[in-house]
């Protein structure tokens, strides 16, 4: 009789294993764990009840954490024991943790399909995000990008010639600032964090150039010191000086603030500042990313374009639950309920494709942006891609690197350098 057991026991492991874990759960009084950000929290809170009212054969007590997305990889890599089971994340670290066994594969099983859902109901650009060497490791729930917010006081945007400034960087730093309301200092024009990757690869992409390789997936490629890169530096190093007066350098967020305040007439940063810095502000207007001019030619800026994503935590003993709460918070209804809400543009395409997506001013240019830019790659090296661009980009500010050809073609060299000796 205790061999029959163990062999029912054994088979019902194997099957459970074999199914992608989509079918074994755990018990009552045991618990399964998701984070998400502060402002998120309470939205989350709600879908986890939705989720439980939708499966009542689920027995874990679910619990909301908060826990920042920008730094949960680490602070799973340092316990993943300690770490939630579902676990927000941007696609960047998507690799980094795959690579490093923190993650669990996503799968298809006998009673679920989440790869393949995956597959199907997302956007491409992040159905590849949500991928590391050919295996699915993220439910993705949002597609985002930056784009360009203005003081409509400082620069209107009620004629045809008004808002054709606004589609070039040049023009902008042209115009003559009025003073800050109050003050006898003028307005900053524009700005944006130059000293960020995620901000600073805008002129190179503008001019053509890649970072790893044209599909962001080979190690080391990256072509930022050849002559174009060197056109996008001399005009970088000419007109986003931090002597220049017109230009500022600085946190995305403070840039988003100073132009609520009147300090600034322009700036670049990511579509949640709508949500967050400029929620109910009439005064703000915003579209896609200017031009600058190089050698007489207009070059459009092209942004990076990111997602995020829940994961399931590879150490979790609940992967069949928190698989489905994953799958949960991230299908088309809950993606709505955070375009709404949070104003978050959504990954799952028929999400996109409704009203309250489709119709919306501002979801139109987030699209039109993403339309326009590079996916932010997944590889685990991008995450050594970060100091040395945040290095290069503040030289140009500060003035360090000098202006001169010689200058700035070594500086790009060191640049590509130290991206292919960090593999």
């Amino acid at each position: 009789m205790k061999r029959l057991c163990k062999t029912i026991l054994c088979l019902a492991l194997a099957l459970c294993l074999c199914s992608g874990f989509a079918a074994c759960g755990g018990g009552a009084g045991e618990e399964v764990v998701i984070w998400c950000g502060e402002t998120e929290k309470t939205l989350v809170e709600t879908l986890v009840s939705d989720f439980k009212a939708a499966n009542p054969d689920v027995e874990e007590t679910i619990r909301v954490e908060i826990q920042d997305s920008w730094n949960a990889q680490s602070v799973v890599a340092k316990d993943p024991d300690a770490a939630a089971d579902v676990i927000l994340v941007p696609n960047d670290h998507i690799g980094i943790m795959a690579q490093s066994g923190l993650l669990a594969e996503i799968r298809d099983g006998t009673s679920a399909t989440f790869a393949s859902d995956i597959a199907n109901n997302n956007h491409p650009s992040t159905v590849s995000q949500a991928k590391y060497d050919g295996k699915t490791y993220g439910f993705p729930l949002t597609m985002d990008t930056y784009i360009l917010y203005y003081d409509r006081t400082i620069f209107p945007d009620n004629t045809e010639a008004q808002r054709e400034l606004l589609t070039s960087v040049d023009a902008m730093l042209a115009l003559e600032m009025a003073n800050i309301p109050g003050t006898k200092e003028k307005a900053t024009a524009f700005g944006f964090n130059i000293g960020d990757g995620f901000y600073l690869n805008m002129g190179f992409f503008a001019m053509g150039c890649t970072l790893y390789g044209e599909d962001g997936t080979q190690a080391g490629v990256c072509d930022w010191n050849n002559e174009s890169g060197l056109k996008f530096m001399r005009y970088a190093c000419e007109n986003f000086r931090q002597s220049g007066k017109k230009f500022k350098s600085d946190d995305a967020k403070n840039l988003a603030t100073q132009v609520l305040d009147h300090r600034m007439g322009a700036c670049i940063s990511g579509g949640w500042e709508m949500q967050d810095t400029f929620k109910d502000a009439e005064h703000i207007g915003y579209t896609v990313l200017p031009s600058i001019t190089v050698d007489g030619e207009q070059k459009r800026l092209v942004s990076f374009s990111n997602s995020k994503m829940y994961v399931v935590n590879n150490k979790s003993e609940h992967k069949a639950t928190a698989s489905r709460l994953a799958a949960y918070v991230t299908g088309e209804t809950s993606q709505l309920k955070f375009a709404e809400e949070r104003g978050y543009y959504p990954s799952n395409k028929n999400a996109q494709e409704n009203s309250i997506v489709a119709e919306d001013p501002f979801f139109k240019v987030i699209k039109a942006q993403l339309d326009l830019s590079v996916p932010v790659p997944v590889i685990p090296e991008i995450s050594r891609y970060w100091e040395p661009a945040k290095a290069l980009g503040s030289s140009i500010y500060n003035g360090s690197l000098a202006g001169d050809e010689a200058s700035i073609q070594a500086a790009l060299d060191n640049f590509v350098a130290s991206l292919k000796s960090s593999i």
